[in-house]
């Protein structure tokens, strides 16, 4: 039979090893790929594609728009990926916007993926 510290140990043993199991399944990244997307007009970009690795499933997505010029769009802004497209004026030099995808777990956490440049060129 063990003693009441062998059996103190092994549970705080296991307990630690549960939190530190739990605390890794929670650390969670993103990273978009292509980085970089150029597009007409219409049709639309070439897709880029969300890498989610750790956290907890289902995840979230939702494509936030982080600079440039206004008027390009993403298709699917809750996507695991998605396309853009431009809808504005037309006409003048290329259009850049910059979009970052900030993915959501199941228990809340958040990652961002890195920046995705969309450059639009009238004269393509």
């Amino acid at each position: 039979m063990k003693s009441r510290r062998e059996l103190m140990f092994g549970a705080a043993g296991l307990g630690a090893l549960l939190v530190a199991t739990s605390a890794q399944a929670r650390t969670m990244t993103a990273s978009a790929s292509p980085s970089s997307l150029e597009g007409a007009g219409w049709p639309p970009t070439d897709p880029t594609y969300v890498t989610v690795s750790g956290g907890t499933p289902p995840y979230s997505y939702e494509w936030v728009h982080i600079g440039g010029t206004g008027y390009v769009y993403p298709n699917d802004p809750a996507g695991e990926s998605t396309t853009f497209y431009w809808d504005g004026p037309w006409g003048g030099p290329p259009k850049m916007s910059r979009w970052v995808c900030v993915v959501t777990d199941s228990a809340s956490q958040t990652a961002t993926t890195n920046t995705v440049t969309v450059t639009f060129d009238p004269t393509m």
